[in-house]
């Protein structure tokens, strides 16, 4: 078996009919941060869910602790694409090319610091290798997705689309990823891809029109990965169909820059949550997501 191939590619949840859903943004090692906005919004253990749009370990100062997350049944992951450079390294020595670029990803990264610190790493190898790549939850109007990095390739201008997902029709094509700077599959795209935001990024600089929000044929799709702090009033930025959660909460903990944090968004009543402090109250990021910034 080569090197991500035991990771599911997509897992299906039911709607949730007793509790409500949350998403939280890339956690990189924040535990207090996650467990002080859990208690802000009374997190139910036996009826609530939480997903996570991966990312767990690596650049921040608890690593251990968001791992331990794996072990709890209302925790719903997807992989990040630091926890796939972590299975690498643990993996360890090997002729399969994606795995030993992922494992120098981790070295270069200095994913080694924590993991000297904290020997027990490799226990969670069989949790991790049951993270997929994508988790779709719900059905019809109601459906939504969870991944770590974006299902569309601006550059090609190929997208997943519900049916897509639902036929698990393209994860075998292979081509230039930006963000991943190299060759892979649609595997590697939904762990490094930053087209999407590339293009929006470059798009607002030119004074061009900017993307919508929505894409007719994509549930809406929550992920991670490239660093967009909320605006309070605005909520998290949306194109596409895909919904921004990465604040940069290891940057607020490490006390590197301001503006950062942990958002926790609650998807059953549209509304979301930001913490910078875990001594500080959480603040309230938006009513609702409404349209790209």
């Amino acid at each position: 078996m080569r090197f991500l191939e035991n990771n599911p590619t997509l897992s299906r949840q039911l709607a949730n009919p007793v509790g409500r859903d949350f998403v939280v943004g890339d956690l990189h090692g924040c535990r207090a941060l996650l467990d002080g906005l859990l208690t802000q919004v009374s997190f139910d253990t036996e009826k609530d869910r939480l997903f996570s749009v991966g990312d767990l370990v690596d650049r921040g100062p608890d690593s251990a602790g968001c791992l331990a997350l794996l072990e709890e049944p209302w925790f719903y992951p997807v992989l990040g694409n630091h926890d796939a450079m972590l299975m690498a390294w643990i993996y360890g020595r090997t002729q399969d090319k994606r795995q030993r670029d992922y494992a120098c990803a981790f070295a270069r990264n200095k994913g080694w610091q924590w993991t000297k610190r904290f020997t027990q790493a490799a226990k969670y190898l069989p949790l991790l290798e049951q993270i997929p790549l994508v988790r779709v939850v719900g059905e019809g109007e109601h459906r939504f997705h969870v991944a770590h990095a974006e299902l569309t390739n601006t550059l090609s201008g190929d997208s997943w689309t519900d049916a897509l997902l639902d036929a698990s029709a393209i994860w075998a094509q292979k081509y230039f990823i930006v963000g991943f700077d190299d060759l892979g599959t649609w595997t590697d795209h939904v762990l490094w891809g930053r087209s999407l935001i590339d293009d929006f990024k470059n798009r607002a600089q030119k004074g061009q029109l900017l993307p919508p929000p929505r894409q007719e044929a994509l549930s809406r799709t929550y992920v991670g990965h490239t660093i967009i702090p909320p605006v309070s009033d605005q909520g998290p930025l949306e194109i596409r169909s895909h919904v921004f959660l990465d604040s940069g909460a290891y940057l607020s903990v490490l006390k590197e820059q301001d503006g950062m944090g942990l958002t926790l968004w609650n998807h059953t009543e549209n509304c979301g949550f930001f913490m910078d402090d875990p001594e500080k109250p959480a603040g309230n990021v938006c009513a609702s997501i409404t349209k790209a910034r």
